[in-house]
């Protein structure tokens, strides 16, 4: 048995999760990660609650990525915004696609 050793563990592949990835590809390059995710698809909270009309409880401008500013004019996103983007945002950072356990 091969013992692959990364020097970061990310848990989770929700907003933060892929957020922790990118900024530890573009200021810590040297670094080696793996981010591991229990669930079929990324996305934690915005991809498991999927009812009609969910929304984020806080202003996307204060808490979205500064490295990916919001484009849209609402402030509040809805869940299906989120749930459309957020599976394309890894492969369009480059970021390495998260493994299960």
């Amino acid at each position: 048995m091969t013992i692959e050793h990364f020097d970061v563990l990310i848990i989770g592949a929700g907003l933060s999760g892929i957020g922790a990835a990118y900024h530890l590809q573009t200021r810590c390059p040297g670094r080696s990660y793996l981010v591991v995710e229990g669930r079929d698809r990324i996305g934690g909270t915005w991809d498991l609650f999927r009812y009609p009309g969910v929304r984020s409880d806080s202003d996307m401008y204060t808490l979205g990525y500064s490295f990916r500013p919001r484009q849209q004019v609402k402030s509040i996103a809805d869940g299906d915004d989120v749930q459309r983007k957020c599976p394309t945002w890894p492969r369009a950072w480059g970021t390495r696609a998260p493994r299960g356990p």
